[in-house]
């Protein structure tokens, strides 16, 4: 026994009222909790079905239009090839006569247009060399020709290899363009026709 009193009958009448009391408050809490669910629901489904911007209260009885005006900010196109690329120049043909009202047509001047492509496909160029190999008749020493652009250590394993273009190439695709090492062989023999091995 921990020595309180048992309630007395007296006290019974004010304990009722104040649980009374408690269970009223408690009611009117749960039905305001209730109303902000209700609310932030509300919200949630509405910010789901949003597809224009909010809504930022009472709309102007005479809006603008929207978007630019007629010749407002710039405008640019592609820039024209260099002529120096050269290419193959095609001469479109004119029309017999007018298609609207097929009278005489007369040229009053001319316009230029391009399409820039890629080879359909693209062939590598390798340079052969013809490697003479020598051996000293005095003192028994192997001796190799020699070429512009030919390494002195390229023979055996390592006599094919590619040239600073083909270099150029992947350093520009990995460092420039952020093409991962193990996409780069299949990325250039699509764009070169040059096969290569990741490890290469």
């Amino acid at each position: 026994m921990n020595g309180s009193k048992p309630p007395q009958p007296d006290d019974q009448p004010e304990q009722v009222e104040e649980l009374q009391r408690e269970i009223k408050r408690l009611q009117a809490e749960n039905e305001s909790l209730k109303k902000k669910i209700e609310g932030l629901e509300e919200e949630l489904r509405a910010s789901k079905r949003q597809a224009a911007p909010f809504s930022k209260g009472q709309r102007k009885a005479h809006p603008k239009r929207p978007g630019r005006k007629a010749g407002q900010g710039d405008f640019r196109c592609r820039p024209t090839p260099a002529e120096s690329i050269g290419g193959e120049i095609v001469e479109a043909a004119v029309p017999a006569c007018c298609p609207s009202c097929g009278g005489v047509l007369e040229v009053e001047g001319q316009e230029w247009a391009t399409t820039t492509d890629l080879p359909v496909q693209p062939q590598p160029v390798v340079t052969r060399y013809r490697v003479p190999v020598c051996r000293c008749s005095q003192c028994g020493k192997r001796v190799r020709g020699t070429a512009p652009s030919l390494a002195a250590d390229q023979f055996g394993a390592t006599a094919h290899r590619v040239g600073p273009g083909v270099k150029a190439a992947a350093h520009a695709l990995h460092y420039g363009a952020g093409v991962p090492v193990r996409k780069l062989p299949m990325v250039l023999k699509e764009l070169t026709g040059i096969t290569l091995t990741q490890g290469a």
